[in-house]
Order: structure tokens, then C-alpha cells, then sequence
């Protein structure tokens, strides 16, 4: 059995506007060739089953009871051999069902990753932070289960026509009450399955409220704690958690008299069979091997029975899922105030902000300072293309709202004062898309006075030369860079910005955890690496400042000028020089 890749291409919901058909399809849809292997393995593990009482019976009428040693062995072998067949399909049928519920997870993960990334910032305003941790765990763990037990259903249902022509071979009788009992059996347990999904929607509905209030309170929470709103959010927590829990409880129950019916109704059918067995048995319409093997099928009907069951217990919340999976998607997909009809990219224009007046040169290095140190973490966010602002940064005359987030994401890049590094090589982290050579990444790292982090003698760190030798671009990076001190995820993380080659860099306060020395550094080689691209830097940093063609400083109103001309400013001096 081949080992579990996963999928280049997630793929999507299909286009139809029932959410179960749409979710559900593309799931099982896309991964229809491993399905139908499930399906084929666990049939032979179920029809062994089937097969084992007949072996027994047999056994038992032709060797056993008239003494005849070579057909009893022989009966005895084959049912060795069949065992041996169910124990490999079991395995087989187990490993299919894993690797179904990996690639379930992983498209429904990648998914949701891949509508993140597409909607960027406007993701805040169409959909909430609770709601889609829930997806992420809860309802992609529904899809899973779902996925793992449909190749079983399928098998469960073959299994079940085996077991009826097994059983019509003995006494149409048998067959009959099977064959009746069994789909009666599921008619009484529907009500079951359709109160199950209605509880538990409402369940899901109150566990992504509750989500998104602890979500909003933890983000929240020095400034509720400076206001003194932590009271008020604990009640609307504690009535959330009430009303999750008494949710929780009502599908509790229907679980519970779901499982009492589960294990009720199929041992009452097999009673009732049982007692026709004894009575043909009794009148010699049977032998006692046919007894014998009668009460085994009954017994191996139960398996393909329960995962029937199962398998409806997680359509049903698969169901409830798909609900909620179909509404995040289009909530979160293009809408009316998305690119419908892109212009071309006015390539070499220069970048304006209209609610501060800033106007970006291209292809000069520009500083932006502000008293302070207010506002310039949102201008730089309108710049980049971020959020919904009512009025959008500019290329030229062309509104950044006019391009696509990936036409933008590839022109303009924000290096944020947030950002982090992930864990994995460094190389991996530094060179994201895999497109550079050792030398270009030493550039970058060379150009963010961060050499030494790589292994290069700290002797070399005041050399203009960037190292061709003696640096180690494979060591790990651990989770969020904790293996790194600030100064030096910093500058690994300007490298990784620098790498990007973008037309437009942006800059949130590069090199503020960083020392005088190692800042005078970085300022003096960031200009020459990035010379004749337009760049702006964010910063208070006189070091930085100094080193930008032109300089913006937001107090008001907008001052432009060189570092050296704005320091006859009064406020200007004060704002760089604290």
C-alpha cells in the first residue's frame, strides 16, 4: 500500500448551493480512487467474517459429528487460511481508513489556509477568529470521521447482501427477517440521527459564540483590564458557557439513546433469529452445524451493522458541518467590493497615502517619523494594501482596491514589527519560494548585519565583504525563533523581507531591537541594497533616518524634507532624538 502523500491541490466545494452536496462531494470526490480501495479491502474483511461461520458448520457437520478426521481437517484449513485473509484486509482496511482521514484533514486545513491568505486583512470584517478555530478543529475532525467510514458503509452494505444469500442458502425464513428486520431497524433510528443533527447544530452555533468571546476577550484584555470591563466579559463568557453546556447535554442524550438503539435493536433481531434457528433445528429442517454457523452470521452481521450506524452518526455531523465549512467559505470569497476588472500595474509610479498626504518617490529610499511614535503602523498597513480603508493608498492615480491581493502581495511587501519566523531550516525561512542561491541569501544576511547568526566569524561582522565560506544556512529554527534572542530574529526577519526582492518594501521599525553599532550597520548597507527600489522605513531611528533621500514626519501635518533639514525642527528633534 503506498504511503500517504498529501495533495498539491486541495481543491475546492463544488459549485452547488447545498452545502452538504457541495462540501461533502469535493471531499469524497477528489479522493474517489482511495475510497473505492477501502471499500474493496474492507468487503473482504467483512465477507471473511460471513465466511467463517459456514467454515465452522461445515467443520462440524462433515468431520466432527460423523468423525471424519481429513474433512475436518481440511474444513479446519480453510478456515485457518480465511482467518488469515481477514487479519491482513483488517490491517489494510484500518491503514486505508487512516490515510482517508489525513487527506480529509489536510485539504479541509489547506482550504482554509488558502481562503485565509486570499482574503488577507478583510478577513477581521467578514468572519470570526472563534468561529474558524472551530472549523479548523472541530469540523474538520467531523469530515475525517466521515471519510474514514464511508469505504466501510459501502462494504458494510456488500457484507450485508453476502449475509443474506448466506442465510437464504439455510431457510428463506432467515433471509426475510434479515432482510426486513435490518431496514426497519434504520427506519426507527432516522428520528435518532435527525434530532442528533439538529441538536447538534445548535450545539456548533453556541461553541463558535463561546470561541469568539474568549477569542475577543484574550485579545483584549489589557485594555478591558484599563477600563475595567473584565467582569462584564466573564458574565457573557459564563452565559456563553451555560448555553454551550446545556447544548452539550441535549446531544448527550440523543447520543445516548442512539447508542442504547445501536446495541438494542440489532441484538433483538438477532434473539428473533435465534429462535427461528432453534425451532428449524429442532424440527430437523436444519442440522447443528447450520445452527452452529447461523448464529455466527448473526453474530458477523452485528460489525457491518454498527459501522453502518457509525457511519451515519458521522454523516450526520459531517452534515451539520459542511453547514458551517459552505457559509465561511462564502462569506470570506469575492463579494461586490472585490477585483472584478483589474487595470494594469503602473510599474515605476510613486505611492501615496491620501489621509496623510504621503507621496512615495519611486525608486528612493524613504523615512517616515512621527511624534510621538503614533500612526505609523497603520499607515504602513494602507500602503501595503492592508484592510478597508475609506481612503486607499494610490500607485499613481490607481487605488490599491483595484488590483487583486495577489497582484499586490507581489509588488508591495510589509515587514511588519510582528512578524515572526517559523519553525524549520533557515534556509526554508529565509529563501521562502526555494528561487535563491547560497549567495543571494548571504547578500540579504550580509545586508542585515547578520552573518554571525549564521556561523560567520563575529570578527567579520564590520567587513563589507559578504562571506562566500564558513556559514551554516541548515541550522534549526525553533518554534517562533525562541532559539534566537530579538536582536536576532529581528535581523533575520529584515534578511527574509530583503530576500523578497519586492518592488516596494516596506519597513515597520527594522532594527529597533538591535544596538547602536549593529543599527548603524544595517542603515548603512539597507540603502545600498536596496538602491534605485523604492523602499520606506518607519522609524525614529536618526541612524536610519539619516541614511533615506527624503524623509516624512507625521505631527499634525506632513513635513518632508532630509533628516538634516527636518532637525531644525523643534518637535521633529525631539520625536528622533529621545
Amino acid at each position: 500500500m503506498a504511503r500517504f502523500t498529501p495533495p498539491r491541490d486541495p481543491g475546492g466545494p463544488l459549485d452547488n448551493p447545498r452545502p452538504a452536496i457541495a462540501v461533502l462531494g469535493w471531499l469524497l470526490g477528489s479522493q474517489w480512487r482511495r475510497l473505492v480501495g477501502s471499500t474493496l479491502v474492507s468487503f473482504t474483511f467483512l465477507g471473511c467474517q460471513q465466511v467463517i461461520p459456514f467454515f465452522v458448520g461445515r467443520a462440524i457437520d462433515d468431520g466432527l459429528i460423523p468423525g471424519d478426521r481429513p474433512a475436518l481437517y481440511g474444513w479446519a484449513l480453510a478456515l485457518a487460511v480465511c482467518i488469515g485473509i481477514a487479519t491482513a484486509t483488517g490491517v489494510g482496511s484500518f491503514i486505508y481508513m487512516v490515510n482517508t482521514g489525513m487527506d480529509t484533514d489536510f485539504r479541509v486545513q489547506r482550504r482554509l489556509v488558502d481562503t485565509v491568505v486570499a482574503t488577507g486583512s478583510r478577513l477581521q470584517g467578514r468572519a470570526d477568529a472563534g468561529e474558524l478555530v472551530s472549523i479548523s478543529a472541530a469540523d474538520a475532525r467531523a469530515f475525517s470521521m466521515l471519510s474514514m467510514m464511508t469505504g466501510r458503509l459501502v462494504s458494510s452494505v456488500l457484507a450485508f447482501v453476502l449475509a443474506l444469500a448466506i442465510l437464504a442458502s439455510q431457510s428463506w425464513w432467515f433471509a426475510l427477517a434479515a432482510g426486513i428486520g435490518v431496514p426497519a431497524m434504520f427506519a426507527c433510528l432516522r428520528p435518532l440521527f435527525l434530532r442528533l443533527e439538529s441538536r447538534g447544530g445548535r450545539l456548533r452555533g453556541r461553541i463558535g459564540v463561546q470561541t469568539g468571546i474568549s477569542t475577543d476577550a484574550v485579545a483584549g484584555l489589557r485594555v478591558l483590564r484599563g477600563i475595567g470591563g473584565e467582569a462584564h466579559f466573564l458574565d457573557r463568557y459564563r452565559d456563553a458557557s451555560q448555553e454551550t453546556r446545556r447544548a452539550g447535554v441535549r446531544v448527550g442524550g440523543t447520543v445516548a439513546v442512539l447508542e442504547f438503539a445501536r446495541l438494542a435493536l440489532p441484538g433483538a433481531l438477532l434473539v428473533v433469529i435465534l429462535w427461528m434457528g432453534a425451532r428449524f433445528t429442532l424440527a430437523g429442517t436444519i442440522t447443528a452445524g447450520e445452527f452452529v454457523a447461523l448464529f455466527g452470521y448473526l453474530i458477523a452481521l452485528t460489525r457491518p451493522v454498527q459501522y453502518s450506524i457509525q457511519c451515519l452518526d458521522a454523516l450526520t455531523k459531517a452534515i451539520v458541518a459542511s453547514g458551517r465549512f459552505h457559509k465561511f467559505q462564502t462569506e470570506t470569497a469575492a463579494g461586490p467590493d472585490e477585483v472584478t476588472d483589474e487595470p494594469p500595474w503602473p510599474a515605476g509610479r510613486a505611492l501615496s497615502d491620501p489621509a496623510t498626504g504621503l507621496t512615495v518617490e519611486p525608486g528612493r529610499l524613504t523615512g517616515i517619523a512621527t511624534a510621538e511614535g503614533l500612526g505609523a503602523a497603520e499607515l504602513l498597513d494602507r500602503l501595503a494594501g492592508f484592510g478597508e480603508p475609506d481612503e486607499p493608498a494610490r500607485v499613481g492615480e490607481v487605488p490599491l482596491g483595484a488590483f487583486t491581493t495577489a497582484t499586490v502581495r507581489s509588488r508591495i511587501h510589509l515587514m511588519e514589527a510582528r512578524a515572526q519566523l517559523f519553525s524549520g531550516p533557515l534556509r526554508e525561512q529565509l529563501d521562502v519560494d526555494g528561487d535563491r542561491t547560497d549567495a543571494d541569501i548571504m547578500r540579504a544576511i550580509h545586508a542585515a548585519s547578520a552573518v554571525d547568526i549564521v556561523g560567520v566569524d563575529p570578527a567579520l561582522l564590520e567587513s563589507d565583504t559578504v562571506p562566500t565560506e564558513g556559514f551554516d544556512l541548515d541550522a534549526i529554527v525553533g518554534e517562533r525563533g525562541r532559539n534566537f534572542s530579538g536582536g536576532e530574529r529581528q535581523r533575520l526577519i529584515l534578511a527574509r523581507a530583503l530576500l523578497t526582492d519586492a518592488e516596494i518594501l516596506l519597513l515597520d521599525d527594522p532594527a529597533s531591537a538591535c544596538d547602536a553599532q549593529t543599527e548603524a550597520r544595517i542603515a548603512a548597507r539597507l540603502a545600498r541594497y536596496r538602491q534605485g527600489r523604492t523602499t520606506v522605513i518607519a522609524t525614529n531611528s536618526p541612524q536610519l533616518l539619516a541614511v533615506c533621500d527624503r524623509v516624512a514626519f507625521l505631527s499634525g501635518d506632513l513635513a518632508t524634507g532630509t533628516h538634516a533639514d527636518l532637525l531644525d525642527r523643534d518637535d521633529y528633534r525631539e520625536a528622533v532624538t529621545r
